[in-house]
């Protein structure tokens, strides 16, 4: 094939000047036209081919660069949706610890006005009661976790699917 100089030149090139229009037609001149026009139509052939080599590369690299976002944008969501789970469960547990605190206060001042066996029911509500709360604390970190990890392989399968459609269309297409 001929490079993209020799069609541009071949292209640019009058078909045949004015001043030889006027001359009789010569017996080998219709097989030299016959040439130009084939050659002509090869390069305007290649020219096309070239332009739409250059679209299809553009379409893959604007599917690409879809594909990129949308992974990059499910990973920030999941980031996200975990860092509102870890806070709500972090202020949640914040607030159990602070009523477990006030329960045991509030036991250990009624404890030193009666019996100790009341002091040691009021520490063991709060062991409980922290121990529950820290509990409570754990799964959901745990579930946020979870999901975080779901979004993203989720989000990684999405990528490579949308990868190897494109990638698909993509050699398709240059067959």
């Amino acid at each position: 094939m001929p490079n993209e100089e020799e069609v541009k030149q071949k292209t640019a090139a009058p078909e045949t000047p004015a001043a030889e229009e006027k001359k009789p037609p010569k017996a080998a001149e219709p097989t030299i036209d016959l040439l130009d026009e084939t050659q002509q139509r090869a390069a305007a052939a290649y020219v096309a081919y070239i332009e739409a080599q250059r679209q299809l590369e553009r379409a893959y690299k604007e599917q690409e660069a879809k594909a990129e976002k949308s992974y990059a944008a499910a990973l920030e969501q999941a980031r996200k949706e975990s860092q509102d789970a870890i806070a709500s469960a972090r202020k949640s547990y914040d607030a159990s610890l602070a009523h477990a605190t006030k329960s045991m206060e509030d036991g250990l001042s009624k404890a030193r006005q009666q019996l100790e066996e009341i002091s040691a029911q009021a520490r063991k509500t709060y062991e409980d009661s922290v121990a529950q709360s820290k509990k409570q604390f754990e799964d959901i970190v745990s579930d946020a976790m979870k999901k975080r990890d779901e979004a993203e392989a989720k989000a990684r399968q999405e990528h490579a699917e949308s990868m190897e459609r494109t990638w698909h269309v993509f050699t398709k297409a240059r067959r």
